[in-house]
């Protein structure tokens, strides 16, 4: 009897190990077809601490928007505020985020601000993710002298 139920048990780990594994490989299929674009609403910032961009990200697969899916975002390198850092896509597929630069004076040195945006809803049941990373175009004030 204890041999029936280890037999059992070893037969359900290894089903739940293939279902996994059956999910992992059409996760890594379906990446190719997922596509992520991002557009600013503007040309450029001015990090002044009050000016802002807003970036649309879009999340499509073989061309149809991807709708809930989990979008993170973080700076790399760069400083300010960006929100949300996390959010979720709408019916377009897309999840708007806003970055103000911290302020900076005309003689600071312009340091580059890249936000990476990853897609962790690929996959069912395992994260398979795909990642995205935009420069924002950021400019120093001018001086007022």
């Amino acid at each position: 009897m204890l041999r029936k139920i280890r037999l059992a048990a070893v037969g359900l780990l290894f089903l739940i190990l293939a279902l996994l594994a059956a999910d992992f490989i059409q996760s890594l299929v379906r990446l190719n077809n997922v596509v992520i674009e991002g557009e600013f609403n503007k040309e450029k910032v001015v990090s002044d601490g009050e000016d802002s961009i807003i970036l649309t990200v879009r999340v499509t697969e073989n061309g149809q928007p991807r709708v809930n899916d989990t979008l993170q975002a973080w700076l790399q390198p760069g400083n300010g505020l960006m929100i949300p850092e996390w959010s979720y896509t709408d019916e377009n597929g897309e999840v708007e985020i806003t970055f103000t630069p911290n302020p900076a004076t005309a003689y600071d040195i312009k340091t580059d601000s890249i936000i990476n945006v990853i897609d962790i809803n690929i996959g069912r049941w395992l994260e398979v993710d795909k990642s995205f990373s935009i420069e924002v175009p950021v400019e120093n004030p001018t001086s007022s002298d």
